[in-house]
């Protein structure tokens, strides 16, 4: 099932179930991490119908579900009925500002529906606002790098221990505040005690190891004849285990999206993405052989919508090694 996430909220989702006024059990899951996020008992109405107002939360992002519906047998669940992707996605282009009607409404959605569909093809991720779980080792610097578009830090585990929950107050259960940086591309730690100033180490500090001396101390003090530098402490070392919990995407869909999608939208309506008539190199009308070029199929089929989205499109999302 695909639920447009639009106004008015809360959503509300309705299944057809074998038979009417009895009770089924209804559980929905996160899809990725499959983690039970709603489970309760709903009654079918007379034309076998149950009908389930989601909380308010369901309605903050863009998300994929996976739903069950279970018969019941003394209050708990029994026999699978129904098994479904539950799609929460806000569309581009809300289809009931382009008709008028209940019959216009049902087909611009379906449009809209292709129109972004074409549009996702093209720009990886797409323009929707989502939660995104970043799994990852420190490096042994001052930064944690984030490579999606993010807005704020949910929650982060280090170690597996919950060291930051931003629907908590004070938010930091530990020593640190977790932030971003200014221009959004890393994380950093910043000290719960006020300090003067904090020099954030970009790269592996470079320094010497020392081994245990009677000459030399790890730390200099007033009658240790240490003169070597030695490695200072990074916020993020090597090999500790981080999972943080983002706000990644787009909070409100781009402008020129919103008109890129509606181009679309009346392209697929016209029967105006017709490939074969602006890409054919070769024509002949002997056993009407035609020779297409296959560039063609590369764009979602508007050259107009195209070069909107030639500057979303980014080739490299997160770094590797060939």
């Amino acid at each position: 099932m695909n639920v447009l996430r639009v106004p008015p909220y809360p959503l509300t989702i309705s299944y057809t179930v074998p038979d009417p006024n009895e009770e089924y059990y209804l559980v929905i899951k996160e899809k990725d991490r499959n983690i039970i996020e709603d489970e309760l008992a709903l009654t079918s109405d007379s034309n076998s119908v149950i009908t389930y107002t989601l909380p308010e939360w369901f309605s903050d992002y863009d998300e994929s579900y996976y739903v069950t519906i279970y018969t019941t047998l003394l209050g708990d669940p029994d026999e699978v009925v129904i098994e479904d992707n539950l799609n929460i996605e806000r569309p581009y282009v809300n289809p009931a500002t382009l008709g008028t009607t209940a019959t216009e409404i049902a087909e611009y959605t379906q449009y809209e529906f292709i129109a972004r569909a074409l549009i996702d093809s093209i720009v990886p991720g797409g323009f929707y606002y989502m939660t995104y779980w970043l799994e990852t080792t420190g490096q042994n610097t001052d930064y944690l790098p984030v490579w999606p578009r993010t807005y704020k830090i949910l929650k982060a585990y280090e170690n597996t221990e919950l060291v930051w929950d931003s629907s908590e107050s004070p938010s930091a259960l530990g020593d640190w505040n977790y932030i971003l940086t200014k221009d959004k591309t890393a994380i950093l730690k910043d000290p719960v005690q006020a300090v003067d100033s904090i020099n954030y180490l970009a790269s592996n500090p470079v320094g010497v190891d020392l081994a245990i001396s009677d000459s030399f101390a790890f730390y200099d003090t007033q009658d240790s004849g240490n003169m070597f530098a030695v490695k200072p402490g990074v916020t993020f070392p090597m090999d500790v285990d981080y999972l943080i919990l983002l706000e990644t995407g787009y909070k409100v869909v781009p402008y020129d999206i919103q008109e890129a999608t509606k181009l679309l939208i009346n392209d697929i309506k016209c029967g105006k993405l017709e490939y074969f008539k602006r890409g054919i190199t070769s024509y002949s009308t002997d056993q009407y052989r035609m020779q297409i070029d296959k560039s063609v199929l590369d764009g979602t089929g508007n050259i107009i919508v195209d070069k909107i989205l030639d500057k979303y499109i980014v080739n490299v999302n997160k770094p590797g090694m060939l």
